[in-house]
């Protein structure tokens, strides 16, 4: 092989590999991130569980992703416990536009008033739809996976109502991508409420003590000295 043809053959050869890198670099994969959550990972007081003895606010955090692959239709969201047996899911959100690359925070109230045109809330494993904060067993810290998928359609034919594990089978039928985030979660625990002892209803005030005088009382009519 000639020294021109050899010189042609690398040039070219270079050239399709740093276009394959270019392209790998534009499709190298979905990212999701949250600017609330510490700088180690893990969730803050005003995203955990407001009931069942855990003192948080509920607020689900603010979240960004990108990276989805071009034919991508819509998204969904679901964070799962992975500390519990099978998972517990906390939070499902279907229908996201493809346009749509974050949710704000608080984003996760049940009325879904915050979320984007079109999405949909399913049940989570609580009970309620809308965001479940963390509330992991008295002195455990759990780990929480927020994973969001890009989805081949741009609407999935769900009943929200329907158990929290049919949606999000139906939801891996179509998914496209993925980006993850793991977090993690100490309980954080409710104040207690102090209350003070009520008194009984037919308890009377004790009656006010006359002020001490001195020497004998002034009869009646009489002025005293």
């Amino acid at each position: 092989m000639s020294m021109r043809r050899r010189l042609v053959l690398g040039i070219s050869l270079a050239m399709g590999l740093a276009s394959g890198l270019a392209a790998g670099q534009a499709h190298a994969g979905m990212w999701l991130s949250s600017p609330d959550l510490a700088a180690d990972g893990t969730l803050t007081a005003p995203q955990a569980w407001d009931r069942d003895g855990c003192g948080g606010k509920n607020l689900s955090p603010a979240l960004r992703w990108g990276g989805e692959a071009p034919t991508t239709k819509s998204f969904a969201l679901i964070i799962m416990d992975a500390d519990v047996k099978k998972g517990f899911r906390h939070w499902m959100v279907f229908n996201i536009p493809a346009g749509v690359h974050s949710l704000a925070a608080g984003a996760g109230e049940a009325d879904g008033k915050a979320l984007p045109k079109g999405a949909v809330q399913a049940l989570n494993d609580f009970g309620p739809k809308g965001y479940g904060g963390p509330c992991p067993p008295p002195g455990q810290t759990h780990r929480y996976v927020f994973t969001i998928y890009a989805l081949n359609k741009d609407t999935l034919d769900l009943n929200p109502d329907q158990p929290a594990g049919a949606l999000e089978s139906l939801v891996l039928t179509h998914a496209l991508d993925k980006g993850r985030l793991l977090a993690k979660s100490p309980r954080f625990e409710a104040p207690e409420k102090t209350t003070e002892k009520a008194k009984p209803a037919d308890e009377k005030p004790a009656p006010k003590a006359e002020p001490a005088t001195s020497g004998p009382k002034p009869a009646p009519g009489e002025i005293p000295k």
